[in-house]
């Protein structure tokens, strides 16, 4: 199955401490080419797999670079258009444990620009995953322009997916509604991909009782990492926890980036069409080990600096 990834692909100015005695508290800041729904793209196609990614990039450096980044990786970027808007920038900052904090500088982005328009423009089919995160609810047009994607899914039988990644900065209006209004986006998946804080930030004491809602209506299958905690799975039938792989943590940039594209090249690679999911997911063994090459892919990654290039590929992983 091609997986077919929707969102931002943006440039994170990676930073770290400069080692200059008259300035220990500066940082460097390195561009890396960067973006969750563009990490879960680049993550497939370096497995090995068949990916596309539907974003906007600026007319500028930023852009180009992008464009030509994707490209090598050999992601399909036959619907990456270029926006008189700017590429959106992510400044990202590691404490010593290698886990990161955001400054986003979104205003007029490119990817903020993306269109009913480019998403009815996509080819689809019952061979088609497609993923999304919960960002692309975060504004009007781009909430219109998933829900039109949603709804040729629904119609053309793809598998659909989420990961929460839940970003404040990408939500400047009603504050107030973005937890139901992520519940509501999540709740048309078959498949969701969560961190715990996530979980926990939106939704409090009650995130169980989310994840059973959830289950209750279109969704099949849950997936909730927690960093070196044992990945959580729930399903109607069954749930159950694996344990991570131990390593040494450098950056934890793409680390559920890495997870949730492992978990979707597998699926692919066992799934020539979307209809043999719903059997797919009843049958525990399989989905462990779909896990198992998942978390290995995450494990390999929060080594390495940057996104695209910590990403595995199977030499990594094998």
């Amino acid at each position: 199955m091609q997986v077919l990834a929707l969102g931002e692909v943006l440039i994170d100015m990676l930073g770290t401490p400069t080692t200059d005695p008259d300035a220990p508290t500066a940082q460097i800041f390195q561009p890396f080419a960067g973006g969750a729904p563009a990490n879960v793209a680049v993550a497939v196609a370096k497995l090995g797999g068949h990916s596309a990614l539907i974003s906007k990039v600026g007319n500028d450096q930023f852009g180009r670079f992008l464009t030509n980044t994707l490209n090598t990786y050999q992601v399909d970027t036959q619907y990456v258009h270029t926006s008189e808007a700017k590429t959106a920038l992510a400044f990202v900052s590691l404490d010593k444990d290698g886990e990161r904090s955001f400054d986003f500088y979104l205003e007029n982005a490119a990817h903020t620009q993306i269109s009913s328009a480019d998403t009815d423009a996509v080819e689809i089919s019952d061979s088609t995953l497609i993923h999304l995160c919960s960002g692309s609810f975060s504004l009007p047009l781009l909430c219109q322009s998933a829900q039109a994607l949603i709804a040729r899914a629904r119609q053309q039988h793809s598998l659909l997916c989420m990961d929460i990644n839940y970003r404040p900065a990408f939500w400047s209006d009603d504050t107030a509604t973005i937890a139901q209004r992520i519940f509501e986006a999540a709740a048309q998946m078959h498949i969701i991909k969560a961190s715990f804080d996530e979980l926990e930030l939106l939704y409090g004491a009650r995130w169980e009782s989310v994840i059973e809602q959830w289950l209750a209506q279109e969704v099949q299958l849950v997936l909730l990492t927690n960093g070196p905690q044992p990945v959580r799975y729930y399903t109607r039938d069954y749930n159950g926890q694996c344990d991570v792989p131990a390593t040494t943590v450098k950056d934890t940039t793409a680390a559920g980036d890495a997870f949730i594209g492992g978990f979707l090249y597998s699926l692919g690679q066992a799934l020539p069409r979307s209809a043999q999911f719903n059997q797919w997911v009843t049958d525990r063994p399989s989905l462990l080990s779909a896990l198992s090459f998942a978390m290995q892919c995450g494990a390999h990654t929060v080594t390495r600096f940057g996104a695209f290039e910590a990403l595995p590929g199977t030499q990594d992983i094998n």
